[in-house]
């Protein structure tokens, strides 16, 4: 997506983050406080989006939130006004434009970054941080009712951005480089509740497969709504510019 698309899909990206059903921003801050990371002088949130994790803010001296969407901005002011912090820096500006800035921190963290694709930025993203580097991708995303019907019908399409495999190439490079990696797992279950004619309209143009009409009419023989649950994991990676200093050991 350019800047005009996120622009535009800012405040829909805000409201899914506010009803988000997980605890993620919170409990990466207490991971990396047990971890020694946090409390920090200065950290750099790079595509911060609309503030998921200012929470860290919390933490710091000053917390510097980078986005190149001033839409996603906007609402990541609006987010560090409604939970009253005082200590947070907005700068406009590209993952590329940020590895070529003169800035440095003493943190680095990036989650979910839509332009970190390729493991020789990690050398570049590196040159940022005097202390550590934080990356974070989401590498599962899956439910238990559209999930099994979508690979039956050879609807699903993989996304590296909900699957390891990103991440995994992080992982291996960095480790081939020496850098000593902590990785974390963080899992969450979301549920909802589907009644059979929403289902059926979401799989409109599938009404007439039968797979699909057995299969909605399995789920809901018994009952007129289900639940469906997503298995969502989040995977941060944590290690030092310094390859002497290994993670806190817990």
């Amino acid at each position: 997506m350019n800047e005009k698309e996120w622009d535009d899909f800012a405040e829909e990206y805000y409201e899914i983050q506010q009803e988000s059903q997980t605890t993620i921003a919170e409990d990466v801050r207490k991971y990396l406080k047990s971890e020694k990371v946090l409390p920090a002088e200065i950290v750099a949130d790079v595509a911060g989006g609309s503030g998921r994790f200012l929470s860290l803010a919390k933490e710091v001296n000053h917390y510097v939130l980078i986005d190149f969407s001033s839409g996603m901005l906007a609402n990541a002011k609006k987010e560090a006004e409604k939970i009253d912090l005082s200590n947070v820096s907005f700068i406009k500006r590209s993952l590329e434009e940020f590895i070529q800035s003169s800035e440095t921190y003493e943190v680095v963290f990036t989650a979910a970054n839509p332009a970190l694709t390729h493991p020789n930025q990690l050398e570049k993203l590196m040159k940022k941080s005097s202390k550590w580097c934080v990356i974070m991708r989401v590498v599962e995303s899956i439910d238990d009712v559209f999930y099994p019907i979508e690979k039956q019908l050879g609807m699903i399409e993989e996304d590296p951005n909900t699957t390891p495999f990103i991440m995994d190439q992080f992982e291996s490079y960095l480790i081939d480089k020496g850098f000593k990696v902590k990785k974390k797992d963080f899992t969450y279950f979301a549920q909802e509740s589907i009644t059979e004619e929403w289902m059926k309209m979401y799989y409109e143009e599938h009404a007439k497969d039968p797979v699909m009409t057995r299969y909605i009419r399995k789920l809901f023989s018994e009952k007129p709504e289900i639940i469906s649950t997503t298995r969502l994991t989040y995977r941060l990676l944590l290690w030092s510019k310094d390859k002497k200093r290994s993670p806190h050991i817990s």
